[in-house]
């Protein structure tokens, strides 16, 4: 089928002898391209090529501005705005600043009377026109919000004229205000140029005001003529559809002279059309890959056809490369890849992350001096980046102890929990090299061009390591970024009062989000990768469109513009109705002349972008296919294959290898109360941490946890029994203050416990240690303190599994005391609540025991911790012939032994351990009793039926360490 391009060249071929004086306007560069090459092959003897240019191109070329770059049209416009408004911040201005250059484009491209526009947003027009619609006796508030609300308009109008004025001084402008320009001078600029015989406007479907005032001005004195590309199917047969809706009142209105063309191929040709629903986007690459190698493989390699996959949804760009087969070499790539998507501005947004948020502290030599620190976290996320890890692996020689810089760093900074680290801690760890000293030298407030030089160095730094990299994209990236660099040292000399970091960042990632890679590719390739405004003016017989969702194409209904709807539609301003005319023009005129189309979409509700069909497919199914017979329409659903998987056996079966290891744990390492808790609550935690010998990922923490609070409060109670209490001697309030101060910085160095939660954590648990001490110190009668954090090991030998086995337990006790009575009590201290298993449940001798066995709750935990305590006490009087405590022997069977909690909660009652294995004073019936149960729990713990298994207490998951490993 003869191409629309083709078409235009024989017409124009036809109708010249030479080229010479004749102009050809396209939409996009892409297609100027493409119709030189369809000139050059309908031409039978060698001419000179008229000009053949792109839209934009055309209107530069003429005007007698010139176009100014975006990063001073940015600083002209804050200057321009600052004038107007003195108080105007420049963070606030960034942005709302890119939407407002949107809108004065568009005024100025649809010669919109901004007198008229202005007053319509007035204040008194916009309260009339609210007013009507509001009900009898209500009346508008318009103080507050609303003042602001109308001043920014006030502001725009003045803005508006005055930003002109300055551009103009300096002989520049911005796009729209170009072709303003040209369409009030066209007279002057274009109808009066002689070396002009004809132009030819082609391939366009929607004009702003700009374009049609200079082309009708054109046409009427014919110098001009316009050639469409439109269908009878959305042009005659079916108006409902909104591609045809300004081509329609064109051609009604008569105004760009005879209309030059209507096929009806629509209608007439024969078209496959296969759907897909996908279930994700990305999956949709995938699919779209596998198609063209089904297309390649059914098309005969002396006669390629010329195929398309089209983007709706840009930023599947890099995943649809990935996902051709690697014999595909003959593409093009008309899309550039935004620098946003790319590593390196994630690399750049960390490093000004870094340094915008520095901690200041107050140095501990003088108030008045302040240090900047920078967060664990920016640290971390830059010394963990791809490309600074790429460096390290090429450029890093690792130290005598096998770890490089980085890796030491990073181990240090969470081995020592240190929250804020200053620059010269930074550097010292990474032994001044020269990456360390550009990545974590502190920037001054206002001195962008320390900034601009820290890139350059590490631009430097990283060429070298790329320089032979594989991926060519980084590369790029790097060298995209270094013109970018130069760009903004230009800026900052010449706008240097303006220039903050703060205004430095935000120009600069302005400016990366307009920067985009350009591929380089051979243009007449077989096979074009492209969006969907690069399809204006170009056909191909097979199509593949990715991301045919409602709210990709066309795009969601937003509005992004500060111009309310109702004074855009007004004034003739573009609205989302005008751009859905727009893409529906450009999908229906891809299918015109394509034989075999594959249209994706995102079919699942819960993925990015997907949900519904965009209504382009339906009107395709249900309105296209019935005007055209000759349309095949498929409907197929990509579905993930069900393929046969053996399930994971969720539970740890015991051979005779996993026997012998944990015989060797119960004689080496040994039982501890919580080893019982957690082997009872989840034996899948108890393998894995005991057994396997699973460690929890060490983290830099910046709140202090009950962990933490629970191990200094113990560590500073267990240093005032022993240079008080143990002495019978009470320590005063300042001193308990300096021990749990000094025990604080002894453990926790790394924390900042002057603000923030932290500092009430702190205060928290100083009170609760004054407070229980104060109580402890004023009791009467008082028990004595006998020993602090006492260790205590046994090693006896229980018959388990019908063998004789050796097992170690043990446990530390927090305090032993001794009552008036003669009665030894262990006591063991908790930060938290502490709630124990009523007596109730444990009065029954036969149900108390098997409550001790295997209740995995947590208040009988607490319980069994105090039995094993009791245990260990009556274990360790009766192998050692007593217990030997402040120079006195407590024997077995002298002394009863009791337990219990002082909670930091409660610090004024002690809770007592409500279970009573034995009937009065009876250590030795209470050993005996005790061991059976052990024996039991034991014999569980060795019984090869009885696997490790997963606890079905799902509460019991939410603070287990391995909770990623279970897959919980």
């Amino acid at each position: 089928m003869q191409s629309f391009l083709n078409l235009v060249a024989r017409h124009i071929l036809d109708h010249h002898a030479s080229l010479e004086k004749v102009s050809i306007v396209v939409p996009t560069r892409r297609a100027a391209f493409f119709l030189v090459q369809e000139l050059a092959k309908e031409t039978k003897e060698p001419m000179m090529s008229p000009q053949v240019m792109a839209v934009d191109d055309f209107v530069e070329s003429i005007c007698t501005l010139d176009i100014e770059d975006p990063v001073h049209l940015l600083f002209d416009l804050y200057e321009t705005f600052r004038e107007i408004d003195p108080d105007v911040q420049f963070d606030r201005f960034m942005g709302w600043a890119s939407v407002l250059l949107s809108d004065l484009d568009k005024i100025d491209q649809y010669l919109v009377k901004t007198d008229y526009l202005f007053d319509y947003l007035s204040e008194a027009r916009a309260i009339t026109r609210w007013q009507e619609n509001l009900p009898d006796g209500k009346t508008l508030q318009t103080e507050g919000g609303a003042k602001q609300y109308f001043s920014l308009f006030e502001n725009i109008k003045l803005v508006y004229s005055s930003f002109r004025n300055r551009l103009l001084q300096k002989g520049k402008a911005y796009r729209g205000m170009a072709y303003r320009e040209l369409a009030e001078d066209v007279d002057i600029l274009l109808l009066r140029k002689a070396d002009q015989e004809k132009i030819y406007f082609t391939g366009f479907n929607a004009f702003t005001e700009s374009e049609k005032v200079i082309i009708s001005a054109l046409i009427k004195t014919g110098k001009a003529e316009v050639l469409w590309d439109t269908d009878r199917y959305y042009m005659t047969e079916n108006t409902g559809v909104e591609a045809g809706k300004s081509l329609r009142e064109y051609q009604k209105s008569k105004a760009f002279g005879a209309w030059n063309w209507t096929t009806d191929h629509l209608l007439t040709s024969e078209k496959n059309i296969t759907i897909y629903g996908v279930p994700n986007a990305t999956l949709q690459t995938k699919v779209a890959g596998q198609l063209y190698k089904l297309i390649r493989e059914a098309e005969d390699p002396e006669n390629p056809v010329s195929t398309a996959i089209v983007l709706a949804d840009e930023n599947l760009l890099l995943p649809m490369l990935y996902s051709l087969d690697e014999t595909v070499k003959d593409l093009n790539v008309t899309m550039g890849l935004s620098m946003r998507n790319s590593l390196l501005y994630t690399l750049i947004d960390s490093i000004f992350e870094l340094q915008q948020n520095v901690v200041e502290f107050r140095n501990k030599s003088g108030k008045t001096i302040r240090i900047p620190k920078f967060s664990h976290k920016s640290i971390d996320k830059i010394l963990n980046h791809p490309f600074i890890r790429h460096y390290e692996h090429v450029a890093l020689d690792s130290l005598p102890e096998g770890q490089t810089i980085i890796q030491r760093t990073l181990f240090e900074i969470t081995n020592n929990n240190q929250v804020f680290l200053s620059s010269e801690e930074l550097l010292l760890a990474g032994d001044n090299h020269p990456l360390f000293k550009i990545l974590f030298t502190h920037w001054q407030k206002n001195n962008p061009k320390q900034a601009i030089r820290a890139f350059y160095e590490l631009i430097e730094l990283l060429r070298e390591v790329y320089k032979d990299y594989k991926n060519a994209l980084e590369t790029e990236y790097l060298y995209l970024f270094y013109t970018l660099l130069k760009q903004f040292e230009q800026t900052i000399e010449e706008k240097s009062e303006l220039i903050t970091l703060r205004t430095l960042r935000s120009f600069m990632f302005e400016l990366i989000r307009q920067t985009r890679i350009p591929f380089s590719g051979e243009p007449v390739s077989n096979l074009q990768i492209m969006g969907m405004l690069e399809t204006r003016a170009l056909d191909f017989e097979k199509i593949i469109i990715l991301s045919l969702n409602e709210g990709m194409l066309p795009q969601a209904k937003r509005q992004n513009s500060l111009i309310p709807f109702d004074a855009a539609q007004a004034v003739g301003l573009p609205t989302h109705q005008h751009q859905e005319a727009v893409m529906s023009y450009h999908f229906y005129r891809l299918l015109q002349r394509a034989k075999e189309v594959h249209i994706l979409y995102t079919s699942t509700n819960d993925a990015v972008g997907g949900g519904e069909k965009s209504r382009f497919i339906r009107q395709v199914e249900y309105e296209l296919s019935q005007y055209n017979p000759l349309i095949h329409i498929e409907n197929r659903t990509v579905v993930f294959e069900n393929r046969l998987h053996t399930e994971f056996d969720e539970v740890i079966r015991k051979d005779d290898a996993m026997i012998s290891a944990i015989r060797e744990y119960l004689d080496t390492k040994g039982v501890y109360p919580t080893h019982l808790n957690e082997f009872i609550r989840c034996s899948m935690q108890f393998y894995l941490k005991h057994i396997v010998g699973v460690e929890e990922k060490e983290e830099v923490e910046e709140e202090l946890g009950m962990d933490k609070i629970g191990t200094w409060l113990h560590a500073a109670l267990e240093r005032l029994d022993q240079e008080f209490f143990l002495l019978d001697t009470d320590p005063s309030e300042e001193q308990i203050k300096l021990v749990l101060r000094e025990e604080f910085d002894r453990r926790f160095r790394g924390y900042v416990t002057d603000l923030g939660l932290n500092r009430i954590y702190y205060q928290i648990g100083e009170q609760q240690i004054l407070t229980f001490l104060k109580h402890h110190m004023a009791q009467v009668p008082r028990n004595k303190v006998l020993a602090a954090e006492q260790p205590l090991r046994v090693r006896t030998q229980f018959i388990l599994q019908g063998s004789y086995t050796p097992v170690r337990i043990g446990g530390k006790i927090d305090r032993i005391e001794l009552s008036e009575d003669g009665t030894l009590y262990v006591m063991d201290y908790k930060t938290g609540s502490v709630e124990l298993t009523g007596k109730q449940k444990l009065a029954d001798p036969i149900k108390r025991e098997e409550v001790i066995r295997t209740d995995p709750d947590r208040k009988m935990g607490y319980v069994r911790q105090l039995w094993m305590y009791e245990y260990l006490m009556y274990r360790k009087m009766l192998d050692d012939k007593g217990l030997n405590l402040q120079n006195k022997t407590y024997a077995f069977g002298d002394y009863a032994v009791k337990s219990g909690f002082y909670s930091f909660r409660d610090p004024k009652n002690l809770i007592a351990n409500p279970l009573e294995l034995t009937e009065g004073l009876n250590p030795s019936d209470f050993l005996i009793k005790s061991e059976l149960i052990l024996t039991d729990i034991l014999n569980v713990l060795l019984d090869p039926d009885v696997p490790f298994r997963k606890t079905d207490d799902l509460n019991v998951c939410k603070f287990c360490d391995f909770v990623g490993i279970c897959g919980r």
